[in-house]
């Protein structure tokens, strides 16, 4: 599949109506598995399990095909649409299209431009009912590519065909029924949905949710009286408004919430108040209330945050404790409210920047999925692989200096703010006058702090106060997603960030609360060209810990071809250059040990050591490990960090089953990571003239991995040495079509769907509060 890279777009992902074989004739329509008409269908008990399992796969949140979103009865009545949410060429802002948010009923919805695909009244039968007649009546070859008339790319146009339009779509279109290019559903699978839709699609019972004490507590904590807390309250709901809030402890999975504001106070139905971001103004009168989701969670857009007992005495302590007193409630206006730095000068910072760092890997999780299901805007930015760190508290020079962030406030706005009235290149020179005039009052701070010019000790990095695992994080980018992990996962990576408070901040407002995913091209490229700022500063804060004399020769091999741009030399140049640092180095490669005297410091911070991608001295064997993973383990260190033309072959994420016994209960699971190398990530255009696939490398990970698996392959525990010996040969895309036949499992395989489930139900087993069900739309056709 050819890697393109869309301007800035949040592209339009795989969908309902793709395939461009033409057909003269309209195909011949496979009549449903009988069912008795009149056994009574549940929604919860008959439906929604398949919907779940075969449906929601491509149809959650905001990319799913034609907005069709199967996670809730909700989105199956809003139905489809043909107006797209990600749009690279939009000139004016779009009408949010948030279910469950800017609409309440499928009228409503119907009324916006939304289809039926449930009614069948007045078009023949429901388009959802035909839709999977169309693909029961076309299987595809079982096991085998699919034709290539069948699209997959992601980017692709849509025809989200409305029920009037469907037999012009099923002439043309012959192959796009639903599931879309994969195997067919079971028969008892398309029984129950055919009555179901035959039924008139009935409904859920209604339910109330059950009582919980402990919204009660949150809701009450949330909800104060006085100025402070009023303050903070709106702090934390700006940081958790796209979390999946949870109760839960150990290992149990939900229930879940969102916070929202609501018209209506506690003990009250939510009426929920729909603002495009989370500081617009709500109105003179609200509370935050927190709502369950009843929606399928999907991995993409699950990102947990736990409250509890705990969290409840740790925010007490960082933002009540003290002597600080608030003297006004924050305006709304945006040039205030798209600012934390102003909106909430009056919060410590201390207070502010270890609350991020106590859940960094939720806050970088956030930039990665955000409030767009997937983070195009982020990751178009980044590296395919880097390491995190953080600047200590007590060495940030927002805590160092209290009013270090009152004097450059203003240095510090973000693009929601003047993406309005400001045109593009205006506002690219403003924003680059700014940041010039920041770094520079930041490294006369730096000067103050240290006059004699020594430059920092390893502790000025945060420890995670020896325990807590957030304080080294790894990011992997997969072309249009990524996902972080806990630790540094992988060999040593090209580049490495640092981020201080002002950083992190920043990149929060930059690509969370103050990304609108309907928002103008004007604003996607804004806020893309304002991330470039925050990912050099990062790295520049990274290099102010390596010897002097290696900095400019170390930086500059991240950014081959782009040294000459404005930004590199000017706004984010290197400064206080000549400030050294204590940290002592013994070899040529000041990087690597940098990362391992972070790694050494702390086991509980730094987790189990990463044998699959750093074994000094094969074979490196987890003392943990059974005799069958210590097996397979050894083979798989073989390919880990190793370039080679099979290294390009591979799709973005490969996850590997490894069958121990029949039952599938001890099954092992592995993925395989691919890493794409670039000259440098500092341009808009032209991704693929910056390629370097010889230096690609793939990072082996134990376990489940990102939320959109490209293929699986499977092979029993005895073939994991061939299986690495036979993919280390591989050349070409004949050679990859052999292996997948051998190893993989297409989508046209009568065990794609067996195994999507086996792999959801583990992910349940291993991480039951982090799982969620995996988007297979971008699964690739080896």
């Amino acid at each position: 599949m050819p890697r393109r890279r869309l301007l800035l777009a949040l592209a339009v992902l795989a969908a309902c109506a793709a395939c461009t074989r033409p057909a003269h004739e309209t195909p011949e329509i496979a009549a449903p598995p009988e069912r008795s008409a009149t056994a009574p269908i549940s929604f919860e008990r008959d439906v929604k399990p398949v919907l779940d399992a075969r449906c929601v796969v491509c149809h959650a949140c905001y990319d799913a095909p034609c907005q069709l979103q199967l996670g809730s009865y909700a989105g199956a009545e809003r139905g489809a649409t043909k107006r797209p949410v990600y749009d690279n060429t939009r000139l004016l802002n779009a009408s949010p299209m948030r279910l469950g948010v800017d609409a309440r009923s499928a009228e409503q919805w119907h009324a916006k431009g939304f289809h039926s695909v449930l009614d069948g009244a007045e078009s023949g039968g429901a388009l959802m009912a035909r839709m999977l007649s169309l693909a029961a009546a076309r299987p595809f070859a079982a096991g085998e590519r699919l034709p290539a008339s069948v699209g997959l790319d992601i980017d692709r146009t849509l025809s989200c065909a409305a029920p009037r339009e469907f037999d012009g779509y099923a002439r043309e279109h012959p192959d796009g029924g639903m599931p879309y290019g994969t195997a067919p559903l079971a028969r008892e699978q398309l029984a129950a949905l055919s009555a179901w839709l035959d039924q008139g699609a009935p409904g859920p019972t209604p339910a109330a949710a059950p009582a919980s004490p402990d919204v009660a507590i949150w809701e009450s904590f949330l909800n104060g009286a006085s100025l402070e807390e009023r303050v903070v309250a709106r702090y934390l709901y700006e940081h958790w408004f796209v979390a999946h809030l949870t109760f839960a402890e150990g290992g149990a999975d939900g229930p879940f919430y969102r916070i929202v504001r609501s018209r209506t106070a506690p003990g009250e139905p939510i009426d929920e108040i729909a603002t495009v971001r989370p500081y617009d103004d709500p109105g003179p009168q609200f509370w935050y209330r927190l709502r369950p989701i009843d929606e399928t969670i999907v991995h993409k857009t699950h990102i947990v945050y736990r409250l509890g007992p705990a969290r409840l005495a740790r925010l007490q302590k960082l933002f009540r404790g003290g002597d600080w007193k608030a003297t006004h409630f924050p305006s709304y206006a945006p040039a205030q409210a798209s600012n934390p730095f102003l909106a909430f000068a009056e919060i410590p910072p201390r207070s502010r920047y270890q609350f991020l760092l106590d859940d960094a890997r939720y806050f970088v999780m956030t930039f990665i999925r955000g409030p767009v299901c997937r983070g195009q805007v982020a990751v178009d930015v980044i590296d395919d692989h880097f390491f995190i760190a953080f600047i200590d508290p007590d060495r940030d020079p927002s805590v160092v200096d209290p009013e270090f962030l009152r004097r450059n406030a203003k240095l510090l706005d973000l693009p929601a703010e003047h993406a309005e009235e400001l045109a593009l290149v205006r506002l690219w020179v403003e924003y680059d006058l700014k940041q010039r005039r920041y770094m520079k009052s930041r490294a006369e701070l730096y000067d103050r702090i240290d006059p004699e010019r020594r430059g920092p000790t390893l502790d000025w990095i945060w420890d995670g106060d020896g325990a807590n695992r957030n304080a080294l994080l790894t990011v992997f980018r997969n072309f249009d997603n990524a996902e972080v992990l806990a630790g540094f996962v992988g060999e040593i990576p090209k580049t490495a960030w640092v981020m201080d408070y002002p950083i992190f901040e920043r990149i929060y407002y930059n690509l969370v609360a103050g990304y609108d995913v309907y928002g103008k091209v004007r604003h996607q490229v804004s806020t893309r060209l304002y991330m470039d700022h925050l990912r050099m500063q990062s790295e520049n804060t990274f290099l102010a810990f390596l010897p002097p004399d290696r900095r400019a020769e170390i930086r500059a091999s991240w950014y081959v071809g782009a040294t000459r741009q404005l930004d590199y030399l000017l706004t984010d140049r290197q400064r206080a250059l000549d400030h050294g640092t204590q940290i002592p180095y013994s070899t040529g490669d000041p990087k690597r040990e940098l990362i391992e005297q972070l790694l050494a410091r702390s086991a509980s911070v730094s987790g189990p050591p990463d044998l699959l991608n750093r074994c000094a001295a094969p074979p490196c064997d987890r003392p943990d490990a059974t005799p069958v993973e210590r097996a397979a383990e050894r083979a798989l260190q073989q390919i880990a960090a190793v370039k080679g033309p099979w290294v390009r072959l591979l799709p973005e994420v490969s996850v590997l089953r490894v069958r121990v016994d029949a039952t599938g209960a001890r099954d092992l699971v592995y993925t395989l990571v691919h890493n794409d190398a670039h000259t440098n990530v500092a341009f808009l255009f032209g991704e693929d003239d910056r390629r370097l696939p010889a230096d690609d490398t793939v990072t082996v990970v134990r376990g489940h991995f990102g939320s959109y698996p490209n293929f699986f392959f499977e092979l029993a525990a005895g073939d994991v040495e061939r299986f690495v010996r036979e993919l280390l040969r591989l050349v070409d895309a004949r050679d990859l079509e052999h292996f997948a036949a051998r190893y993989g499992v297409r989508r046209s395989d009568p065990r794609f769907w067996a195994m999507s489930d086996w792999l959801r139900g583990d992910l349940r087993r291993a991480n039951p509060v982090e799982a969620g069900v995996y988007d297979l739309a971008r699964y690739a056709n080896l």
